[in-house]
C-alpha cells in the first residue's frame, strides 16, 4: 500500500510545510538521506513553480511499496503553451532564473508534465527505485482526520489483475479499521472472482461499521473487466480512442446490508483505463476535457481527476489502472 501527504501551496508559507510533510513522510517510511534530500529540493521548487506560475495549487507526496517516491504538484492556473520549453533551464516567464523545473528534471528518474490552457498544469516527478507504471493511486484522508477511512490494494497474475477500493462508512479510526479489515480480507481470497471477493468482503466487514466496496478483474485472455460493487464506489473505463462506460455496482452498504451482489462484464477494455474512486470524489468528471490525459501514467491522471474534482470534505482514494496493451 501507499502512504500519501497532500499540501496545499496559496503562500511562500506553505512551501516550507510542504517541504516538511513530505520529509517527515519520507523519514516515517524508512527512505535514506540522500533520497530525502533529493526529495526536498524536488518538492521545494515544484511548490514554488506552483505560486509562480499556477496562482497556487497542491503538492501530493506518495511512498509506495517499491521504496520510491512520486511528487504531484497540481493546479487550476492558466497552463503552459510549450511544456518542452518550460522544462529547460534559463526558461522563465516570472522574470526569475527560471531553474524550476531544469532542477527537478535533474534530481529525478522520470518527469512527467501536462498543460492546458485555461485549465491548469499537472507535473509528476518520480524518485528512487522504479513502481509498476501501469497502476497509481491516491488515497487522502478527510482534512483535519489522521485516519482515512479509505483504502485500496490490487494483486497483479499471470491473467491479469485484480484491483480493489473500500470506503469504510464515515470517517476517522472507525472508518479505517473497516477499510483495512477489507484489504486483509481481499488479500485472502484475492484469487477468487470478483463476485466471490465481494461476498467475502460483505462477510468480513459484519464486526466492523461496513463500507462501500467494489472489485474488478481485468482479464488480460478474454479483453473483458469483470466488476462487483457494493454502495458509491464509482468506476470507469475510458477508452484508448474516447469515450466512457460507467461500471454498475448495487445499493447497500458490505458489513451491513448487501441485498444483492452481481458481477457485471465488460468487455473491450484493451488499451482503456480504469478509474475506481471513493465518493471523496465526485462521479462528474470527463477525460475529454483533458487532451492527452488518457496516455499518461496513471498516477498522473489519478492526481489531475482528485485535483479538480476531489469534494474537500470527506475521504478520497482514487485507483487507476491501465488494461491490457497491445
Amino acid at each position: 500500500m501507499t502512504t500519501t501527504v497532500d499540501v496545499r501551496v496559496a503562500d511562500a508559507s506553505q512551501v516550507a510545510e510542504a517541504r516538511r510533510r513530505a520529509a517527515a513522510l519520507a523519514d516515517t517510511a524508512g527512505v535514506d538521506a540522500a533520497l530525502q534530500g533529493r526529495l526536498a529540493l524536488v518538492v521545494t521548487e515544484l511548490a514554488t513553480n506552483l505560486l509562480k506560475h499556477g496562482g497556487g495549487g497542491r503538492i501530493v507526496v506518495v511512498v509506495g511499496e517499491h521504496t520510491g517516491i512520486d511528487v504531484l504538484a497540481l493546479d487550476s492556473g492558466p497552463g503552459m503553451d510549450d511544456v518542452g520549453a518550460c522544462m529547460a533551464d534559463g526558461y522563465s516567464t516570472a522574470g526569475t532564473p527560471g531553474n524550476g523545473l531544469g532542477a527537478v528534471r535533474r534530481q529525478c528518474e522520470h518527469v512527467h508534465v501536462l498543460s492546458w490552457r485555461g485549465v491548469g498544469t499537472a507535473v509528476l516527478a518520480r524518485l528512487g527505485a522504479g513502481g509498476d507504471d501501469t497502476i497509481g493511486a491516491l488515497v487522502v484522508p478527510m482534512p483535519g482526520e489522521e485516519f482515512c477511512g479509505d483504502a485500496w490494494s490490487a494483486h497483479a497474475d499471470a491473467g491479469g489483475r485484480t484491483v480493489l477500493v473500500v470506503d469504510g462508512l464515515g470517517h476517522g479510526p472507525e472508518a479505517a479499521t473497516a477499510a483495512q479489515a477489507a484489504v486483509r480480507e481481499f488479500q485472502r481470497c484475492r484469487a477468487e472472482p470478483p463476485q466471490a471477493i465481494v461476498e467475502a468482503l460483505h462477510q468480513a466487514l459484519r464486526p466492523t461499521r461496513g463500507g462501500a466496496v467494489a472489485v474488478a478483474r481485468i482479464d488480460d485472455a478474454s479483453d473483458t473487466v469483470s466488476y462487483a460493487g457494493v454502495g458509491n464506489i464509482a468506476a470507469a473505463l475510458a477508452g484508448a480512442g474516447g469515450g466512457l462506460r460507467r461500471l454498475v455496482s448495487h445499493n447497500g452498504t458490505a458489513g451491513l446490508n448487501a441485498r444483492r451482489i452481481q458481477a457485471f462484464e465488460y468487455p473491450g477494455a484493451r488499451n482503456g483505463l480504469l478509474v475506481m474512486h471513493s465518493d471523496g470524489i465526485s462521479a462528474s468528471w470527463s477525460l475529454d476535457r483533458y487532451p492527452g490525459l488518457a496516455r499518461a501514467h496513471p498516477l498522473l491522471v489519478a492526481g489531475v481527476l482528485y485535483h479538480h474534482h476531489s469534494r474537500g470534505r470527506d475521504d478520497a482514494a482514487i485507483v487507476v489502472t491501465r488494461c491490457i496493451t497491445s
